[in-house]
């Protein structure tokens, strides 16, 4: 047993609790990440990195226990890493991510599906949300790779520096402060009350696939993969840098207002929408500060809403800057600590959780977050070609991922930069999003970032989508040749 294993039994936080109790088989709450690499992979020292790497971060590896009066983590004993290795005689591994449930009752919050061809390969990690948030999920992968890469380095100069987790900061991963002066970085308490009012009182639009001819084609439709992904290329992301700089916002702003006008635009053709329509996007907010650069794998993350009405969303400009406005004001008066109070008093107050559940089953009409510079967030310095870590003898192309839906959130969106590149992932429910409906709304918000892009520049940007070859082959013909370009909220 590693030292700092002592701590358990570990109260669950507010935040935990609140993600273990809206966990259910429909809506399964996990994150998914895909981790696509090139390289042989080495699967004894892939096996000891895993092992390794899960002894640094407790949470997942314990389980739920609430029997008693307060739920809390129990470490499970003599824990193997839940790890499914399949090969495969192609050039490339199928990329896939299907809905997973995870019983934090009775099984550790992670497990691992490592798919391997010759040359490259793909890892799919699954974290249950009340282990750990995504900003923690990336940061987990970029120590897993850093502990690969020094096994399989063939020289000193070519081993990442690996940082050491430490589990002792999980005391203090419940935090509701952030950075600077607390009094300057508190929301008014009546701005707090009448947000929470509206958050109950009014009901958001809940966004819908569009529908099939019929349940034959329906089904035709349906694939087992949750994670649809766009790439756009380094000349379009420092082109929207230019743009957000010009009109003094950041590119997060820029994804927020193409998001929303897009899901717009895509429910328009509902014979119920209406101008007064309340899109109301979730966007998770980091509340770590320095003193959480060492913390193991944990959630230190809190909520907050954007909500405008449809009528709104139809001035790019004034929508550009009402969302760059809430943005700041949401940040710097540390709002999302809000919802935090929220989660206490849904825990402590019997029956509170399952009321606020029947009172508001519409709380956002979509998740959208952005996790900035992904090679940032891993903490671990890593040797780099073209941009992209290496780890040993493998070179992690990206990392995908994606947050889980809601009921009647149907949609959650992430951003993410790599490489240079602008990463973009959806996230869809299966039952009522088709794959095709996936493609086709992820392609439109492609679209806008980059026709906004060429906003600033005197001659048309190129269509440029970088797809992998298995996800072309998935695309529905008529979007297997489009005509234009193309896991917690970080300002840029």
């Amino acid at each position: 047993m590693n030292s700092t294993d002592n701590a358990f039994p570990l109260m669950l936080s507010n935040f935990e609790n609140y993600a273990f109790r809206d966990d259910s088989a429909e809506h399964p709450m996990v994150i998914v990440l895909r981790t696509p690499f090139e390289g042989c992979l080495d699967q004894s020292a892939f096996r000891q990195a895993l092992t390794d790497t899960l002894l640094e971060n407790p949470l997942l590896r314990a389980v739920v226990d609430d029997s008693g009066w307060c739920t809390k983590w129990r470490l499970l004993e003599n824990q193997e890493p839940r790890l499914e290795i399949v090969s495969y005689d192609s050039d490339h591994p199928p990329l896939h991510c299907p809905l997973r449930k995870i019983d934090l009752r009775n099984e550790a919050g992670v497990e691992f599906c490592l798919r391997l061809c010759s040359d490259r390969g793909v890892l799919i990690t699954y974290l249950h949300h009340a282990c750990v948030d995504g900003i923690g999920a990336i940061r987990f992968i970029g120590d897993l790779f850093a502990r690969y890469g020094n096994l399989t380095a063939v020289s000193a100069d070519e081993r990442p520096i690996v940082r050491c987790p430490n589990p002792q900061l999980l005391l203090a991963r419940s935090t509701t402060k952030m950075p600077g002066n607390s009094h300057e970085r508190r929301a008014p308490i009546c701005h707090t009350l009448m947000e929470a009012g509206r958050l109950f009182l009014r009901k958001s639009y809940a966004l819908l696939g569009k529908p099939t001819a019929s349940p034959a084609v329906a089904g035709k439709q349906q694939v087992n993969d949750i994670m649809t992904t766009r790439v756009l290329s380094r000349t379009v992301l420092k082109r929207l840098r230019k743009v957000a700089q010009s009109k003094g916002v950041t590119t997060n702003d820029l994804c927020m207002m193409v998001f929303l006008q897009q899901i717009a635009r895509w429910s328009s053709s509902d014979p119920a929408a209406k101008n007064s329509d309340l899109f109301r996007i979730l966007m998770p907010v980091s509340m770590r500060n320095p003193n959480h650069d060492r913390i193991s794998a944990a959630n230190i993350v809190s909520y907050v809403f954007h909500s405008f009405r449809r009528g709104e969303i139809l001035s790019s400009e004034s929508l550009l800057k009402a969302i760059h406005e809430k943005s700041y004001q949401m940040l710097n008066r540390n709002e999302a600590a809000a919802m935090l109070h929220g989660f206490a008093l849904s825990r402590w107050i019997p029956g509170l959780f399952r009321l606020s559940q029947l009172a508001q089953k519409n709380f956002a009409s979509a998740v959208m977050t952005n996790v900035g510079e992904v090679r940032r967030i891993f903490q671990n310095r890593f040797p780099l070609r073209h941009g992209r870590a290496v780890a040993g003898n493998i070179v992690i192309q990206r990392i995908d991922g994606v947050a889980p839906t809601r009921e009647n959130t149907n949609i959650t969106m992430a951003f993410g930069t790599y490489g240079g590149e602008l990463i973009m992932h959806l996230n869809r429910n299966t039952r009522l999003f088709s794959s095709a409906d996936a493609h086709e709304l992820l392609q439109t918000v492609a679209d806008g970032l980059t026709e906004l892009a060429a906003t600033n520049t005197n001659q048309t940007v190129e269509r440029d989508v970088e797809l992998s070859t298995a996800e072309i082959r998935n695309l529905p013909p008529k979007l297997s040749a489009p005509s234009t370009a193309s896991l917690v909220h970080k300002p840029d």
